[in-house]
């Protein structure tokens, strides 16, 4: 279990919720222990912190979502942006399996 899980960020069934920011909002997502631990693992690896991470995977939604009208714009702290964030770790290890 990771640090911040028993630190007591909100701890429970399907995951551990925090606090982050993403640009200037505040807001917190819930994922699972071990998806905390490999964030914590790419933010030591870029030498960037987590609201830097999740603002660089939010501002790529985004991005993505604008030139593609039909999709709606969802919160930072929602279930789609947790989703975004899972699949941002696992396409990080996918390269550096590549490598």
């Amino acid at each position: 279990m990771s640090q911040e899980a028993r630190n007591g960020y909100g701890e429970g069934i399907g995951g551990t919720r925090r606090n982050i920011r993403i640009a200037d909002r505040r807001t917190s997502i819930k994922l699972e222990p071990e998806m905390w631990d490999a964030l914590a693992e790419i933010c030591a690896r870029t030498e960037k912190n987590l609201n830097q991470i999740c603002t660089e995977v939010h501002s790529a939604r985004y991005a993505s979502q604008a030139s593609n009208a039909n999709e709606p714009d969802d919160e930072p702290g929602s279930a789609n942006f947790t989703s975004e964030l899972r699949v941002f770790i696992l396409d990080f290890y996918r390269a550096i399996a590549r490598n």
